[in-house]
């Protein structure tokens, strides 16, 4: 039998999700941001530690210059971030959305 109280405990935890910012530098453009976004459903802190670590394992491996990676709690707050490259000297370069 399931408990009945599982519904309202998970309905008040915080929704988790990974957020992958890469920025492309082409001279003589305004920087390219692309942002890719993964959701997780609310309490599945498990299942997104574990996509953000197979996602960092891979851009490890493939090597993409100035990409942040971002396992994000609720809207704002960030738990974990790995940078590839000088993300921040990009930041503070205009940057044009994509």
């Amino acid at each position: 039998m399931k408990n009945p109280f599982a519904g309202i405990v998970k309905m008040f935890q915080p929704k988790y999700s990974v957020v992958v910012n890469m920025y492309h530098v082409i001279p003589g453009n305004p920087i390219q941001k692309v942002e890719h976004k993964h959701e997780f459903d609310k309490g599945a802190l498990d299942e997104a530690t574990m996509y953000f670590t197979k996602i960092v394992r891979k851009h490890s491996e493939l090597g993409f210059p100035n990409t942040e990676v971002q396992l994000v709690k609720g809207r704002k707050t960030v738990i974990q971030t790995k940078k590839y490259g000088p993300v921040d000297l990009v930041k503070n370069l205009n940057v044009k959305s994509a």
